[in-house]
């Protein structure tokens, strides 16, 4: 298992990027987080299968209405999430 923590940057919040990502995260059994921050970016966390994981950030690159200038990532040690969840 991999835990890689994402910051995706652009236009990213108030167009439901985070509730497409937990229904994505949830069909391809990666667990983990996802919450708006305040200087408008959107983090992550993405925990599970690798291949897995980089289909998500591929499918949150392409979210309808979204627009991601920019993406951090970086490994973390794997907390073993039971769940994804939408952190408010």
């Amino acid at each position: 298992m991999a835990a890689i923590k994402f910051t995706f940057h652009g236009h990213v919040q108030g167009i439901g990027f985070r509730a497409h990502v937990k229904k994505k995260a949830m069909e391809l059994s990666i667990c983990g987080w996802v919450k708006n921050m305040p200087d408008g970016a959107v983090s992550a966390v993405f925990s599970g299968d690798p291949e897995m994981i980089s289909l998500l950030e591929g499918y949150c690159k392409r979210i309808p209405s979204a627009y991601v200038s920019s993406v951090e990532s970086y490994t973390i040690e794997d907390q073993n999430f039971d769940t994804f969840e939408i952190i408010y």
